[in-house]
């Protein structure tokens, strides 16, 4: 939590130029593939394994959906209900296989970028995230982690946007790369992003949007690039 915090400050503290583009990265499934697993035992005492992040999420919209909980991440309304969630796994980075196709452009480091790691895991696996960029050599010390703790991720890149206000009132970014797997995440980017008329008048006139879509196609990963 430490780091979580710490980074959050950074990034609104620090001096506005020359940064204009944010690159933002998941981690499972985009970075890397780990052989993580989510374990829940229900209150009746099912158990159930889940073994990817599809699976994972389907579990949790029909259990919050029989639990009468609409929060985006609903692990600590599930636990107030009696869940047992075990995401030990999610606190190391378990067995991975590096995702190329992402890890090759994240190295570039572009000038005036910023290039964050934006993760659902909790704030325990950060350290190991970092760890994991080195072991692959990607330069940790140009990444930012941060874990949405709870809060969606579209939620989290329009508070970076309204967190830079320049002199005239706008955003001082630009433009954003947001690599993902999860259908699910790139929908609540695009309507909190794209699509909340709140945002539109502190973006800039020039501000873009680029999703980039991880799909895992049998033994390879693919790119599907979308803009807004």
């Amino acid at each position: 939590m430490k780091l979580l915090l710490e980074n959050w400050r950074k990034f609104i503290n620090e001096e506005y130029e020359p940064i204009t583009t944010l690159r933002i990265f998941d981690f499972d499934e985009t970075i890397a593939h780990t052989r993580s697993a989510a374990r829940i035992e229900a209150p009746d005492g099912t158990k159930a394994e889940l073994g990817n992040q599809k699976e994972f999420e389907e579990y949790m919209a029909q259990a919050s959906a029989k639990e009468g909980i609409e929060a985006f991440d609903a692990v600590d309304a599930l636990e107030a209900k009696g869940y047992n969630v075990d995401l030990s796994d999610y606190s190391i980075v378990k067995d991975p296989e590096e995702i190329t196709s992402v890890t090759d452009v994240m190295r570039e480091f572009p000038p005036d970028s910023k290039t964050f790691v934006l993760t659902a895991r909790r704030a325990a696996a950060l350290g190991p995230i970092l760890d994991y960029l080195e072991d692959i050599g990607i330069d940790s010390s140009k990444v930012r982690p941060m874990a949405t703790a709870g809060e969606s991720k579209g939620d989290v890149i329009a508070k970076m946007i309204g967190n830079k206000i320049m002199n005239n009132g706008k955003s001082n970014i630009h433009r954003i790369e947001y690599y993902e797997d999860s259908q699910r995440n790139i929908e609540d980017v695009i309507a909190k992003v794209c699509n909340d008329p709140k945002l539109e008048d502190i973006k800039p006139l020039d501000f873009e949007l680029v999703i980039n879509k991880v799909i895992h196609n049998g033994d390879q990963y693919q790119i599907q690039r979308m803009e807004c």
